[in-house]
């Protein structure tokens, strides 16, 4: 597998006459087309999928978390002012204006986008997970669907857009079926917080990581497929072996990887509970996305790696 590791800790990657980096943890990719966007505390860069260069696309006066593309030119994003603000923003990437609104009095931690409905969900320090429908400056005030006992860490949607799931600190999936009005089915499985979400192009399941050394495989109505147990704690003396928390999730036609807080890439069986090592490095994963042409990309605190 061809794989790019994504910036970068206090490193930088020449852009013309300038320098171009991001500062602390990558946390969030955006794919669009044939543009990579990546986010970190420092704001937004670019790279085309062709290049080996970054440039500077948005610095907000916030901390950015998550980015998703919503089409027609534009990113969202997603984060705040820890304590104070949760903050989403519409950028116009061309013109590099962006639109925001404060829609928590913490940060948010992660976004979804449902194409099909133009909703955005955003998963909440304070535990709640809200709905609110694009355009931001004529939406009404975000809608509250459920929320958890920690922290919401994660959330997504099932591609046609009518089911919305989400994951906090508190070891909980919420599985709700958007515009049924039922209350959301409650997943209890991971024994710690769970980190990460994603699902097959199918749309017939979803994959949940936590900091437990465990990713688990549900069918969309809840049911449990597969627990995929130990990832990242292989070749650790019983002694010293602390989970690993599965930080990064992604899933593309066939392939489904996790990614670690040890700095672990794995492929994940698609038929049993097995799981392969593909790469090792000496940062955390925080974040994964496929790109159009199958590269993957894992953001970091390590330099650029491609293979």
């Amino acid at each position: 597998m061809r794989v790019v590791f994504l910036a970068l800790f206090l490193r930088t990657l020449s852009f013309g006459a300038e320098e171009v980096f991001h500062v602390g943890p990558v946390t969030g990719i955006a794919i669009s087309e044939n543009t990579i966007y990546s986010c970190s505390q420092t704001g937004i860069l670019r790279r085309d999928e062709s290049s080996t260069t970054f440039a500077e696309v948005a610095a907000p006066d916030f901390r950015i978390i998550d980015i998703v593309a919503i089409g027609d030119g534009q990113l969202a994003v997603c984060g705040g002012l820890p304590g104070a603000s949760g903050i989403i923003g519409i950028l116009d990437i061309a013109s590099s204006e962006m639109k925001t609104r404060t829609v928590s009095k913490d940060l948010i931690y992660a976004l979804a986008y449902s194409r099909p409905t133009g909703t955005l969900a955003v998963a909440c320090a304070d535990g709640n997970v809200k709905l609110l429908r694009l355009p931001l400056e004529s939406s009404d005030m975000p809608i509250d669907t459920h929320k958890h006992t920690a922290a919401a860490r994660a959330v997504a949607f099932s591609p046609e857009g009518k089911l919305l799931v989400s994951g906090g600190l508190d070891g909980v999936l919420l599985v709700t079926h958007l515009g049924e009005g039922r209350s959301p089915r409650v997943l209890q499985e991971h024994t710690a917080g769970v980190e990460s979400l994603t699902f097959s192009a199918d749309g017939k399941h979803f994959a949940s990581g936590a900091r437990d050394s465990k990713v688990r495989l549900h069918s969309t109505d809840g049911r449990l497929i597969r627990t995929y147990s130990g990832i990242g704690m292989e070749n650790e003396l019983a002694a010293e072996r602390l989970p690993a928390r599965l930080w990064a999730l992604a899933w593309d036609d066939t392939r489904l990887v996790a990614g670690t807080s040890k700095g672990q890439l794995y492929h994940l069986s698609n038929s049993d509970d097995q799981w392969t090592l593909l790469e090792k490095i000496r940062e955390s994963i925080y974040v994964l996305g496929f790109d159009s042409s199958g590269l993957l990309w894992a953001g970091s605190n390590a330099s650029l790696v491609r293979k």
